[in-house]
């Protein structure tokens, strides 16, 4: 009793501890969960002192999702969201190095930019369009910045200018940021530009041409399984193109099965009985209507002239059936194409006329009496008050036109001016037209173009994804996972992934799957993941997480790259010990090699060297510094090693002059281009070292949350 006396005086401090317990499980979750709005949950990526707050990335990919829609172009969101993160990170970096530089756009430089003489380029459009809007006599900075300070002077409402304000501080803001790019390219390329030395020893690469002797032997005389690669051997030639391997971000290596959600073939044979029916039933039945109600046929009606069927398979079909008529036209992956004419008359296909109509939509009585009097539609025509057109083209068997306009373009007489009167929107409009040609009427086709696509059935997707299902249960770790795949009928492939990838395999609708990978250990394997379109099914099993500055040696994701690179500098080794030293001069290694002296000539910076191939830079090297008849090697080199000499040089005779080899120096360098880097380049510059910290997983949804 006294017990339970004491858990009574307590149990208001009892209950408070809980609350508090509760409320700090849920703060902490809420905080760390990267759905917030507070603390650094709100950064969605972050590459040294550049961040990225949500609310400005959630505002960036709508608004470039909305200029997707609007260009009609079909973008991936998850592609779009990434594109957007690593433009807004390269905006923060690149802000951050002109602070850091010191560039500023001075008042007057800005000024001058967009009211000056000769406008900047970035701000030509926006004065052209503003000054066509408010209707000036020419476009000038000058006059849209009057008007946009003196509405009335150009008996513009007040309100316009708060409006042209808001308008010109985002011009300014867009001219301010390209002058600021242009001036940080010029002072990047003033860096790199050549110097008196730099173009002296171009010069000097150039202007000396040596000729060589020279016998090699390649690799592949020696056969792959006769070298031992030990891991000495790989972390060496590893080292050697080190920067290859570089992470700019942690990421993960990946097997991976995906499997396509397509029709199997009882769901194709059971399509084509169903097409068959189908065509049956449009062939004993009028028009379309018994197969209007089966979703799987989509049916398009419509009316053309023969000439303006553009389907070869269609045109040929029209002219040989016979009305009510269908047929298959064409059955390609996966989807049928059947036509049914529908019916076939004789109409006015081409006709030529002239139109005029008052811009108030008044009456054009006096116009046609103008016209009888012998006036023209041309000289009648002002843009203003009439508008129009002197002669033109049109096709009357199209669909669109108004039943009163086609009868009275097709019975009145040519060459006779009349005026067709109309409501549009409950007023009434007046329109004067003369008919100059009419060409015979063609027949017309009446057609239902009708398309069935054969989609993988229920049973189908049941059965792929219970067998995945059952496949990444019974091998639920990576090695089992890529060891038994063949077996049970599987392809796996390897990828490489991290928190800035927008897709697993570029399987669209996949994030949820990287954030998946980015969150597991290596072994792991995950749950099978099917897209919200039911096209695909994915597992994933990864074998590598890299959260270290580069990709290590041993790593699976580069063994072939580090495997080849070994390879090739232990059959190098092998065939300098094997001939070094072993003859007097290239006639005996030619014996040696069991091949013939060949010569050619080489310039040091030039991109190939004699017939030996493309980027030998070591050969170059060496032919560069070997001394004039002696003999140099076995030099290695991209495909084989080499034993040369320098049998002589030529000098071009060109006169060396600073101006003319430093342009050359700048454009191998590519610092003519006048548009400066691309934007890559310029991020993999202002990243430098730093790390890129993706956490825009935090805000997708995840498999199974």
């Amino acid at each position: 009793m006294a017990t339970l006396e004491k858990i009574r005086q307590h149990q208001v401090l009892l209950f408070v501890v809980i609350i508090v317990a509760l409320l700090a499980f849920i703060l902490g979750d809420f905080l760390t969960s990267g759905r917030t709005y507070f603390g650094s949950g709100t950064t969605v990526a972050k590459a040294g002192n550049a961040k990225v707050d949500y609310t400005e990335y959630q505002a960036r990919v709508s608004a470039a999702s909305e200029n997707q829609r609007n260009s009609q172009r079909q973008a991936d969101s998850d592609d779009l969201s990434q594109q957007v993160l690593q433009q807004l990170l390269l905006e923060k970096l690149t802000k951050q190095e002109y602070s850091d530089l010191g560039l500023v756009v001075t008042d007057g430089e800005l000024t001058d930019a967009l009211t000056g003489e000769y406008p900047h380029p970035a701000a030509q459009q926006f004065i052209y369009t503003v000054s066509q809007q408010l209707g000036l006599p020419a476009p000038s900075g000058q006059a849209v910045y009057d008007a946009m300070m003196n509405p009335a002077k150009y008996g513009l409402p007040a309100e316009v200018g708060p409006q042209l304000k808001q308008m010109w501080a985002g011009a300014e803001a867009a001219v301010e940021e390209a002058m600021l790019q242009e001036k940080f390219d010029r002072l990047m390329n003033g860096l790199f530009t050549a110097s008196q030395l730099d173009a002296k020893s171009l010069y000097n690469d150039v202007a000396t041409t040596r000729h060589i002797s020279y016998v090699s032997q390649g690799y592949n005389s020696i056969p792959d399984d006769s070298v031992t690669i030990t891991d000495a051997d790989r972390r060496a030639a590893w080292q050697a193109d080190k920067s290859m391997y570089r992470l700019s971000e942690p990421a993960r290596a990946i097997d991976y099965i995906i499997v396509r959600i397509e029709p199997s073939q009882a769901d194709r044979m059971a399509a084509q009985k169903e097409v068959e029916d189908a065509l049956m039933t449009l062939n004993s039945t009028d028009g379309t209507e018994a197969i209007a109600a089966n979703s799987h046929f989509v049916i398009n009606t419509y009316s053309a002239p023969a000439a303006r069927i553009n389907d070869n398979r269609l045109k040929s079909f029209v002219d040989t059936a016979a009305v009510g008529q269908a047929a298959i036209l064409s059955n390609s992956g996966d989807t049928y194409s059947i036509a049914k004419l529908l019916g076939k008359t004789n109409e006015i296909d081409s006709i030529n006329v002239s139109m005029l109509a008052r811009a108030d939509q008044g009456s054009v009585d006096s116009l046609l009496t103008l016209v009888n009097g012998g006036s023209s539609f041309a000289e009648l025509i002002d843009g203003t008050e009439v508008v129009g057109q002197d002669s033109t083209w049109a096709s009357l068997a199209v669909a669109g036109i108004p039943a009163n306009l086609k009868s009275a373009l097709e019975t009145n007489a040519v060459g006779a001016a009349f005026v067709l009167t109309d409501t549009i929107q409950g007023q009434p409009t007046s329109t004067l037209y003369r008919i100059n040609k009419r060409r015979a009427a063609v027949p017309v086709y009446e057609m239902a173009s009708i398309s069935y696509t054969v989609d993988p059935s229920q049973e189908t997707l049941t059965q792929l994804s219970n067998d995945l299902h059952t496949y990444v249960a019974n091998n639920s770790s990576a090695e089992d996972f890529a060891a038994n795949a063949a077996e049970a009928g599987y392809a796996v492939q390897q990828g490489f992934v991290s928190a800035s990838s927008a897709h697993v395999a570029n399987a669209s609708d996949s994030r949820p799957a990287v954030k998946w990978i980015m969150d597991a250990k290596k072994g792991k394997v995950m749950p099978v993941y099917q897209d919200n379109k039911q096209t695909y099914l994915l597992a994933v099993a990864v074998t590598d997480a890299f959260n270290d500055e580069y990709v290590p040696f041993n790593s699976p994701l580069i063994a072939d790259q580090v495997n080849a690179k070994a390879m090739k500098t232990k059959k190098a080794q092998m065939l300098k010990d094997k001939y070094a030293g072993k003859a007097e001069d290239l006639v005996g290694y030619a014996k040696l090699m069991g091949t013939d002296v060949r010569t050619g000539d080489a310039i040091f910076n030039a991109p190939n060297l004699a017939t030996l191939g493309f980027g030998e830079s070591a050969l170059q090297g060496a032919v560069a510094a070997a001394e004039e008849g002696k003999i140099v090697g076995p030099v290695e080199g991209n495909n084989a090693v080499v034993i040369f000499a320098v049998t002589g040089q030529d000098n071009k005779g060109r006169e060396y002059t600073f101006e003319e080899y430093a342009n050359q120096f700048n454009r191998q360098l590519g610092l003519a281009n006048p548009r400066g880097m691309q934007p890559q380049q310029r991020f993999n510059l202002l990243l430098g070292k730093e790390k890129i910290k993706n956490n825009s997983l935090n805000f997708v949804r995840g498999i199974g949350e």
